[in-house]
C-alpha cells in the first residue's frame, strides 16, 4: 500500500512538472490594435513570438491606406529589432514600419503600448491613442494540458483508493 502511495504521489509530481514546461514553452500570438499613421495608413494583424520573445515564429501584418507608396503586405520581420521593438518590411525593405513598446514583449503576453514609430517610405508617424498597442495571448491548448493532466491525476487517485478501500 506505501509503494501505491509512493507511485501515486511521483506520478502527481511528475505530470505537474510536465504541465509547467508544457505551459512555459508557449508561443504568443500579438496581435496589433489601433496602429495608425498621420499619413493615413494603419497596420493591422498578427505575430506569433516564441516563449522567450525572441523570436518571431509567424506573421500576417497589412499595411493599407491612401499613402500608396507605403501599402504593402509583411514579407519580413526582424527577429533582431525584439523584445523591444517590432520591425516589418516588404521583401527588399524599400516599405517597412518600425514599432517601438513601452516594454519588452515577454513570453506571459499581455498588454504593451506602443510608444512611437513611423511608416515608410514617407515616412508617416504613428499616431499614439489609449489604445495603441499590442496584445498578447497564450494558445488555449498549453492551460488545457495543464488542466487535463490535473483532472486524469486526481481520476486516478479517487480510483485508487476506491479499490483499495473496496
Amino acid at each position: 500500500m506505501q509503494f501505491l502511495k509512493t507511485i501515486t504521489k511521483l506520478l502527481l509530481i511528475v505530470v505537474i512538472a510536465l504541465g509547467f514546461a508544457k505551459g512555459s514553452s508557449a508561443q504568443v500570438l500579438w496581435t496589433l490594435n489601433d496602429v495608425t499613421f498621420d499619413n493615413g495608413n494603419t497596420a493591422t494583424g498578427s505575430f506569433t513570438t516564441n516563449s522567450a520573445g525572441t523570436s518571431i515564429l509567424s506573421f500576417s501584418i497589412d499595411v493599407t491606406g491612401p499613402a500608396s507608396g507605403a501599402a504593402f503586405t509583411a514579407t519580413q520581420m526582424v527577429d533582431a529589432y525584439l523584445p523591444n521593438t517590432i520591425g516589418i518590411a516588404n521583401g527588399t525593405f524599400s516599405e517597412y514600419v518600425d514599432l517601438y513598446l513601452s516594454s519588452p514583449v515577454t513570453g506571459a503576453g499581455g498588454i504593451i503600448p506602443i510608444s512611437s514609430g513611423y511608416d515608410c517610405p514617407g515616412c508617416g508617424t504613428l499616431i499614439i491613442n489609449s489604445d495603441t498597442e499590442i496584445i498578447g495571448t497564450t494558445p488555449e491548448p498549453a492551460t488545457m494540458f495543464v488542466f487535463g493532466s490535473g483532472l486524469l491525476v486526481l481520476a486516478g487517485i479517487v480510483r485508487r483508493k476506491k479499490l483499495l478501500n473496496a
